[in-house]
């Protein structure tokens, strides 16, 4: 009998931390629980995209018997590569079983929720190994799955970027390899699912996870630990991971290197914006329950859904704890990896020049502390603009403040280990202890109930299901790539010209100026060549009066139908 509740123990409490961080995400997600397959947290805008890619994925799978890399139903009539932009082939898998039912919406919010009761049980997981302590492996759990920066993005409707839950297994198998004294089939295994899932998540956090952990490893083996880069056990656990992990790798990644092989640079001026500073570390989530609306008024939040990086202050408190124990916690090793790795994230994750209250720190170019920078703007650069400047592919990123989920995650990691030792410290307090740091952290980062966006088509969307095949075009062209327009095709089914906005092919710029007047002649002209049949209208843009529909049928087109603010107008 005692053997048999041993055994049940680990599955017990399995179920115990999932039910926890289910109740808790539907608590931070609140309202969305009511409004599974018809709502989403936040406004709409990328989110539209990835329901879109999960319509698409199941479209082309199992009703077209096709792979889903190639749509018809973007930048017609060339068709469009998912593969110019982020995919999330496994967040897209998770959805998939829900919209085979029709479901869409209900697919990519279980996907999405799914991320915050993975991010907690991977991290409670990995601290309850290195500590030992349940209670602490909660903690870090419960903090790493609600970081405001996983909310923000949760908000913003990021599905590749909300899923950071595979970075656990990733840094616990690499941690490891690295501090552990003997080879363990465990480590490889932990830091091969850990990097398939980034793989398969988010082409953004692949790439920076390798110029994160490459960093670590140089101070490591450089600055704290020599001896150990001739380890042959360390390199073949880091080989064996890798061999492991090609399948996922070639998913991931090759679709999107055949994109991007010529690698697309954006300038200086797009990204310096995106460089963090300390006070996105130091400033509370703008949607906190009790301060966030004083932050909100207080303080330049304009980026809030990229530089919302609060990195919590009982959280911090117990991470410092945790590194100034980490000789009785018998962690040296691994915290000279958490602090290497928070310190290289932190740094990496301001970009490419110093920014303070999201403004660039400017000092006068002609003092002496001008000299060293040599540059007219007076900017204060940072090792992320030496790597924009001379790494591969690096010049291709534009939001660097995500590279601050490193530090985050450290951060968390390290808490657990601190709240580790209090417990040691203070057994006979250990439960109440225990929850006041959890409660502490809660409190910390919880936030108001979030605003609701219902997602369906329009009247017009139901109409041209019914029409006979061919292309669309929803002016003002802007309209046409807006991530809204892209999911309305799911209902459709006529192909639009438009394409994903944050990358707007060359015809955009070189229509947009020929349909400024629409419609005259150059306009319509410019759409015939297009080879579109459908023109979808924005009567707050296009009011239809005779006069206008007079003007359009004189130049070819045919009125057909005005529904809901929108009307249509075909090009025979």
């Amino acid at each position: 009998m005692t053997e048999n509740r041993k055994k049940s123990t680990p599955w017990l409490w399995a179920l115990l931390q999932i039910l926890y961080f289910l109740l808790l995400t539907l608590a931070f997600t609140r309202p969305l629980y009511k409004h599974l397959s018809t709502h989403i947290d936040g406004g709409l805008g990328d989110n539209l995209y990835f329901i879109w890619q999960i319509g698409w994925f199941k479209q082309a799978i199992f009703d077209l018997k096709q792979l889903p890399f190639h749509s018809f139903l973007l930048n017609f009539p060339y068709g469009y590569n998912l593969a110019t932009t982020e995919i999330a082939p496994l967040q897209l898998a998770f959805a998939l079983p829900f919209a085979l039912g029709g479901q869409p919406v209900l697919g990519f919010n279980i996907s999405m929720l799914l991320t915050f009761v993975q991010a907690g049980l991977f991290m409670s997981y990995w601290v309850q190994h290195l500590t030992g302590s349940k209670w602490a492996g909660l903690l870090a759990g419960t903090a790493y799955a609600f970081l405001p920066y996983h909310m923000v993005h949760f908000l913003s409707g990021h599905m590749n970027i909300s899923a950071i839950q595979w970075f656990p297994l990733y840094f616990w198998g690499f941690t490891g390899i690295l501090t552990e004294e003997e080879k363990s089939p465990r480590n490889i295994w932990l830091l091969a699912i850990g990097l398939s899932g980034v793989a398969l998540t988010s082409q953004y956090y692949l790439y920076t996870t390798f110029v994160v952990s490459a960093l670590i490893l140089l101070i490591y083996f450089l600055f704290l630990q020599r001896r150990q880069f001739l380890n042959g056990a360390i390199w073949k656990q880091v080989l064996f991971a890798g061999l492991l992990s090609i399948p996922a790798l070639a998913v991931g990644v090759v679709p999107y290197m055949l994109v991007h092989n010529s690698g697309e640079a954006r300038s200086l001026q797009d990204v310096m914006q995106f460089s963090a500073g300390l006070s996105d570390y130091l400033l509370p989530f703008t949607r906190h329950f009790l301060w966030g609306k004083w932050v909100w008024a207080h303080f330049p939040r304009d980026l809030w859904n990229e530089a919302t990086l609060y990195i919590g202050l009982p959280l911090t408190v117990l991470a410092v704890i945790g590194f100034a124990r980490r000789g009785q916690n018998n962690h040296r090793k691994l915290f000279q990896i958490f602090l290497s790795g928070f310190l290289v994230s932190l740094i990496l994750s301001m970009g490419t020049n110093l920014t303070w209250m999201e403004q660039p720190v400017r000092i006068d170019p002609h003092s002496w502390l001008g000299g060293i920078f040599n540059n007219p703007d007076g900017l204060i650069y940072l090792p992320g603009y030496f790597f924009f400047k001379t790494i591969p592919f690096y010049d291709i990123m534009r939001a660097w403040m995500r590279i601050g989920v490193f530090a985050l995650l450290f951060n968390c990691a390290a808490a657990g280990i601190g709240l580790a030792w209090l417990l040691r410290r203070w057994p006979r307090w250990q439960s109440l202890l225990a929850v006041a740091a959890v409660g502490l952290v809660l409190l910390d980062f919880y936030v108001t109930p979030n605003s609701l966006s219902r997602v369906q088509p329009r009247e017009v969307d139901l109409w041209l299901a019914e029409q006979p095949y061919g292309g669309q075009v929803q002016l003002p062209l802007k309209q046409s790539y807006e991530e809204y327009s892209l999911y309305y095709t799911l209902t459709s089914q006529k192909p639009i010209i438009g394409v994903i906005r944050t990358f707007p092919s060359n015809r955009y710029f070189e229509l947009n100026p020929l349909l400024a007047n629409f419609p005259d002649e150059t306009s319509v002209a410019a759409l015939r060549e297009q080879q579109l049949t459908y023109v979808v209208l924005d009567e707050e843009y296009y009011p239809l009066t005779e006069e206008f529909i007079q003007a359009c049928e004189a130049l070819g087109m045919q009125f057909q139908v005005s529904l809901d603010g929108q009307s249509v107008f075909t090009l025979p």
